[in-house]
């Protein structure tokens, strides 16, 4: 009794550790999951915002670009800003009116983002300028300090700079042949589209938005100073460590950063977004995880208690039940109930069946091996029988006077007794020779007057030993496959002569020859054939119509490779109408010893 509890009580805690661990990992595992998938979520919006605020300012870069170069190429307008020699009053006032009305219209047709058009002239230093207050307000401008400044170091491209309370861009305008200063433009940002960026930017209440220019400069639309400055320290201090980043975001230990460069570096977007808002954010979906995981820990438990009660009991008395089964008669339990118990009951019956399956089934294969036996025995006896009897049949044909009925008789005879002769898998090559000398006497006696054989050894045959059947299904095929569908005279040639360290075989007939996409496939079984592999079904098998039983091309060039190597398979060469040419390459061997190539 006391052991039966003690087994009762360790079910049911390993019921328990069962359900409440999974319940426990998986509330963990999802926890985990949820404050990662939140953080990914605010790095891929975030990292979109950015994309979308650098596209929104690289559509107004290049808008301010196309001004500009509007304007440089307006050569009446860059006249003006080099006047050649002394021009009157009245030039004077034409130029001047020109430009006003030149810059005038240039503005309107940008005003939607620009809140001020100016041209400066470095040789009066005029500065010439047209916002919606007035049209071509004048007045001199000495740049070598402020925002106009940097145009005197040398010829520059588009930058930006803070003027005031708001942000202009600057491009110098510089004489083609020594690069000299003519001038330069400018223009003033409407403050809207720097809110545009915040407003695109700033997706969290507690993040900070920072737009910067070439050289640092911290421009209109920023957050605070005093976080830019931390910030951006930060931010360079990540940059040092970090090799790569990951498309302009990088995560520090109190921030998510995230940049991007407008223009080639004319500005930088940088966003920082506490890591403390991806807690918060992922905080109450955790809470609520934590909370239905160990509400179903606790389920898991009662449940637990109340399944180990019930299936104890059962579980032991299937398995008394299981050793007392006679199994030796093959007996079967009755099957009374539905639940993991009736699935083992039903287990244990399906077991059984097996079993007396399994020795029904080998019991016959048993049987079906001593059948076998039995007609191998039977086929060999038929064979000898047959021999003995057309050696009589020769022996009778001499004694009458009919020695081509004795040449055929000892052919047929011969090659019956080639066929159950020895049992290794080799033969020499001058027993092939003599086998296929044998076959071919009785088709020359089949197609008397008809069909020409040449079989010729132009050297003593090495003792080279080679498979069994190696070459009689050659000159089979090329009978069936090749003459046979021809009509008119037959003429088949057979050469085997030895070249350096091989012993080459041509079989060569002038039958139909064969088609080329039919020698293609040939060719392709041929070169992928491995005899290694389980035989294919019967034709029979497949429900398809029986071929010509006997060893095929595949199975003798799957031996010859076997034996002789890759080089030494079955190479065929034919074309329709011209007959066809079997060619083997075989290397030489003393006869007992493997050849390998």
């Amino acid at each position: 009794m006391f052991m039966r509890t003690s087994i009762r009580y360790r079910l049911m805690l390993l019921m328990i550790c069962l359900t409440t661990i999974p319940v426990l990992i998986v509330t963990l595992t999802a926890t985990h999951n949820t404050r990662s998938s939140v953080e990914k979520e605010i790095i891929e919006a975030n990292r979109s915002r950015m994309l979308w605020a650098q596209q929104y300012l690289d559509e107004l870069v290049e808008r301010i670009d196309v001004l500009f170069y509007s304007l440089q190429i307006n050569e009446p307008l860059m006249d003006g800003l080099n006047p050649i020699g002394n021009p009157s009053v009245g030039e004077q006032f034409r130029t001047q009116r020109y430009i006003q009305e030149t810059l005038t219209s240039a503005f309107y047709a940008n005003s939607r983002k620009v809140d001020e058009l100016s041209l400066y002239t470095h040789q009066n230093q005029r500065l010439y300028s047209v916002n919606f207050s007035t049209s071509g307000l004048i007045h001199s401008l000495h740049i070598e300090n402020g925002a106009w400044g940097r145009m005197t170091a040398g010829p520059v491209n588009l930058y930006f700079k803070q003027t005031g309370d708001s942000v202009s861009a600057f491009h110098s305008v510089n004489r083609f042949e020594d690069r000299a200063l003519l001038g330069g433009l400018s223009v003033r940002i409407n403050d809207g589209v720097w809110k545009q960026v915040g407003d695109i930017l700033r997706s969290e209440s507690d993040s900070a938005v920072f737009l910067m220019n070439d050289e640092g400069e911290l421009l209109t639309g920023s957050s605070s100073a005093a976080e830019y400055d931390a910030v951006l320290d930060i931010y360079r201090q990540a940059s040092a460590d970090e090799a790569d980043d990951e498309a302009g975001y990088r995560k520090t230990e109190r921030y998510f950063l995230f940049a991007e460069q407008v223009d080639g570096g004319a500005l930088t977007l940088l966003k920082a977004v506490p890591i403390s808002a991806v807690t918060e954010s992922a905080s109450d979906t955790v809470r609520a995880g934590v909370a239905l995981g160990l509400l179903f820990a606790g389920l898991s438990v009662l449940a637990s208690i109340l399944v180990s009660l019930r299936i104890s009991r059962p579980i032991v008395s299937l398995a008394k039940t299981m050793r007392t089964a006679p199994i030796r008669h093959f007996e079967m339990t009755s099957v009374n109930s539905r639940d993991e118990i009736g699935l083992l009951e039903r287990g244990y019956n399906s077991m059984i069946q097996r079993i007396r399956e399994l020795i029904e089934h080998e019991y016959q294969r048993e049987i079906e091996v001593k059948n076998a036996q039995l007609m191998a025995l039977q086929a060999q006896i038929n064979p000898h029988f047959l021999n003995n009897a057309l050696l009589m049949i020769g022996g009778m044909a001499l004694s009458k006077g009919a020695p081509d009925i004795y040449r055929v008789a000892k052919g047929i005879g011969d090659l019956l007794r080639y066929s159950i002769g020895s049992g290794s898998e080799t033969a020499s090559l001058e027993d092939e020779v003599k086998h296929a000398r044998n076959y071919l006497l009785i088709q020359e006696q089949r197609f008397l007057g008809r069909c020409r054989v040449s079989f010729v050894v132009e050297a003593p045959t090495p003792r080279l030993l080679v498979p069994r059947f190696a070459l009689q299904p050659l000159i089979e095929n090329a009978f069936e496959h090749g003459l046979q569908p021809k009509e008119g005279a037959w003429e088949i040639d057979i050469r085997i002569r030895t070249v350096g360290r091989r012993i080459a075989v041509l079989i060569r007939d002038n039958g139909v020859g064969i088609d080329a996409l039919l020698l293609r496939a040939l060719r392709e079984e041929l070169r992928t054939s491995v005899s290694l592999r389980p035989p294919a079904r019967s034709a029979e098998e497949r429900g398809e119509p029986p071929r010509r039983k006997g060893i095929g091309l595949r199975n003798v060039n799957s031996r010859l490779k076997l034996r002789f190597g890759a080089g030494a398979g079955i190479r065929i060469f034919s074309a329709p109408g011209a007959g066809t040419v079997i060619a083997l390459a075989l290397a030489m061997n003393v006869e007992g010893e493997e050849t390998h190539s």
